[in-house]
């Protein structure tokens, strides 16, 4: 029996130990952070690869023998710098012969177009003439309206015909120098057989070089791929439902590109254009693509590069915030638990925008008050708290 008491005391001490430590001393050690004005961005994080904005590709403007390349993917090249030379290829006489008559049946179509021309604004010059004439005579009643008219009538129609002479030097023009440019590149024609310098049509980097030996090329063959010095954008592709939020002029911050630093790029567009695609996990996804200018590019970042960071959707300057590990749900409410003389106090909280770490709280935390991180389930309303070592 006496076994049996002591048990039954030693409980009730516990007991009243615990309930001793959680309602008055000491109190519940709890991890705790203060409200402080701060300025709160919400962010999309988002991973991606460099390109450039601006691609040429240079072509062979004829059929021809082109030499071998000395240019390599990643060369530097400036404005007019000749990347190869091209050896137009000669063609059959009889086909030159025939190119040959087709142009000058082109000039001789032009001349006659120009001849007709220059009649018919001869001929509209006279009608306009003949009806300035005719209006004082229907004054004096020497004519008719009716006669009036008719050569009010002659000068529209001289008009029409001279637009037309117009259209038709126009027309001969263009098929004359259709005509010349088949002639062109015949190595018994205007080259002569002298090579062609391929030069850069912009300075920029060597992208790709389909094919550097020297061979033989057919007019419109891509010979070398430039991409213009400093045009580098990025695309990064997102979730879609992601993709709603963002807006063009969105800031791009990227802190994963290999380098020191951030880097900044402005969002462009959104290609409102969604795609399938499988993540590392196996789960599919629709993905967007993001498009961002990138400003100052390093010069060690080229093409094709991998980068990640984050589209800030919303920066919010000056406003309470509290972290998220603070907040909890109580229903429809968002509530949490302050600490004020010792003791933790629930309160109600309006909260407007928040990010993976930090809200922004409207109502019902003001700077300086200390809220509780992550309360466990022993912290309640008027319980004493002590904030633990080292938080």
């Amino acid at each position: 029996m006496t076994k049996k008491r002591v048990l039954i005391a030693a409980a009730a001490v516990a007991v009243v130990a615990v309930v001793w430590i959680v309602s008055g001393g000491g109190g519940v050690e709890v991890s705790v952070a203060e409200a402080v004005r701060d300025t709160l961005s919400v962010t999309i994080p988002a991973e991606g690869r460099t390109r450039a904005r601006d691609q040429f590709t240079v072509a062979a403007p004829v059929s021809g023998r082109l030499t071998r390349l000395s240019l390599e993917a990643g060369d530097l090249v400036e404005q007019g710098q000749v990347l190869g030379r091209l050896f137009p290829a000669p063609e059959d006489s009889r086909v030159v012969a025939t190119v040959r008559a087709e142009v000058d049946a082109a000039e001789a179509r032009y001349r006659e177009a120009v001849n007709r021309l220059r009649e018919a604004e001869l001929q509209a010059l006279q009608a306009e003439r003949e009806a300035e004439r005719r209006r004082p005579l229907l004054e004096l009643g020497a004519i008719t309206r009716e006669q009036l008219e008719q050569a009010e009538l002659a000068t529209v129609v001289a008009s029409e015909r001279q637009d037309s002479a117009e259209a038709g030097v126009a027309a001969a023009s263009a098929a004359l120098e259709a005509a010349r440019a088949r002639l062109m590149g015949s190595g018994t024609a205007d080259t002569d057989g002298r090579p062609i310098d391929i030069v850069a049509p912009v300075a920029g980097r060597v992208e790709r070089v389909p094919d550097e030996s020297e061979r033989v090329v057919l007019a419109g063959s891509p010979i070398v791929v430039l991409a213009e010095v400093g045009g580098l954008e990025i695309v990064l592709d997102i979730l879609s439902e992601d993709a709603v939020r963002v807006r063009s002029g969105n800031e791009v911050l990227l802190t994963g590109w290999g380098g020191e630093g951030t880097l900044v790029a402005v969002v462009r567009t959104v290609t409102l254009v969604g795609y399938t695609k499988i993540s590392a996990l196996g789960v599919e996804e629709q993905r967007v693509d993001v498009i961002a200018d990138l400003h100052n590019p390093p010069p060690v970042l080229g093409t094709g590069y991998r980068v990640s960071g984050e589209i800030v959707t919303m920066r919010a300057e000056d406003v309470v915030t509290i972290p998220t590990s603070a907040l909890f749900r109580s229903g429809e409410a968002w509530q949490v638990f302050a600490v004020a003389g010792g003791r933790a106090e629930v309160r109600a909280v309006q909260i407007g925008r928040r990010n993976e770490d930090r809200a922004e709280i409207l109502e019902g935390v003001q700077p300086g008050d200390s809220v509780i991180l992550f309360p466990p389930e022993t912290v309640e309303d008027g319980v004493a708290v002590q904030v633990a070592p080292g938080a």
